[in-house]
């Protein structure tokens, strides 16, 4: 048995493509609001900012009103939301950047739409934007998450379990932008490294992996639908095992592409399960609801239980649970 390390001589620093993390630690689209936290924050929130990246609720063309209440319930290990990417639309979402232009670690903005050229035309006004931008006016956007989760307006069903639909996404993105791309896949399909494989062949950079479950609850008195839209995305632990085998299954077909991973990560050994399943980050979603010390507490975990296996960085752990 490898020897046990002291804390402090682990390095958890990585690589996510061309983003240099301080940790692997990352939030899930629309699971944490950073000037919400900065405003109940006693202290400077931007300096002490527990993720390694933000990427911000998704953002798409025009604002959307989102789903009918209500929109969110718990369940017995997790919780599902229907709230209908719910946002001000990107011309509203680019004028409050200054807000938090400030912010030190880089931001992967998340992207929706329902066709192709929503998502671009996403990109194409963050990138104006930025070109005309004066310097420290802006955060740091280095790259761009496409949430391919959205319904396909033409077919209704989930651009994602489409793989032709999910490259479509990826190649009218990829020609805006040279920045970080990653296309973020639903789980809702039967092989989810057909539509990985296809989103890295249309250009994109890296993959997150896996967004929420279809899933309904029932109101225990009427025995009707709880939420306005009668189904939502279930999240949380209830979901782990599935993305565990899901995040693997895609580290094994594409091996050199760098993964995300998420689905009830709620402490730092299960972080370092989706590392040892192949992922170079992991975004942290459920565990947000919690408390505001949750992501601070599972990195200081996650550095804990690498050094207790006597693991010097994450990346000495990636892969792990992939041998034979």
């Amino acid at each position: 048995m490898t020897a046990s390390l002291d804390p402090t001589q682990v390095s958890l620093s990585v690589e996510l493509g061309p983003l240099h993390l301080e940790h692997p630690v990352v939030d899930a689209s629309g699971t944490f609001d950073l000037l919400e936290h900065a405003r109940r924050y006693e202290g400077d929130y931007f300096a002490d900012f527990p993720y390694a990246a933000y990427v911000p609720k998704t953002v798409t063309a025009d604002a959307r009103t989102g789903n009918p209440a209500p929109r969110v319930t718990e369940t017995p290990a997790g919780m599902i939301n229907a709230i209908g990417l719910e946002n001000p639309g990107v011309d509203a979402w680019i004028a409050e950047l200054s807000t938090w232009a400030h912010l030190r670690q880089p931001v992967v903005v998340s992207v929706g739409g329902n066709e192709p050229g929503q998502y671009a035309a996403v990109v194409r006004a963050v990138e104006e934007h930025l070109a005309a931008a004066a310097p420290g006016a802006a955060p740091s956007i280095e790259g761009y998450e496409l949430n391919v989760s959205c319904p396909n307006v033409s077919s209704g069903l989930q651009i994602g379990a489409d793989p032709a639909a999910t490259a479509a996404v990826v190649g009218s993105c990829r020609a805006e932008t040279s920045r970080f791309l990653l296309a973020k896949l639903t789980p809702n399909v039967s092989d989810v490294t057909t539509a990985a494989r296809a989103a890295v062949d249309a250009g994109a950079d890296g993959v997150s992996l896996v967004n929420t479950f279809t899933a309904m609850v029932l109101d225990r008195d009427t025995l009707r639908p709880f939420l306005g839209n009668r189904t939502g995305g279930l999240c949380g632990p209830a979901i782990k095992p599935i993305a565990l085998r899901m995040v693997a299954e895609v580290a094994q077909a594409l091996p050199a592409v760098p993964l995300v991973g998420m689905g009830g990560i709620m402490s730092g050994l299960d972080a370092l399960e989706f590392i040892a399943c192949g992922a170079t980050a992991v975004a942290v979603g459920a565990a947000n609801f919690t408390g505001l010390e949750a992501p601070a507490r599972i990195v200081a975990e996650l550095r804990a239980e690498l050094a207790a296996r006597g693991l010097a960085t994450p990346s000495a752990a990636r892969g792990l649970a992939l041998g034979d």
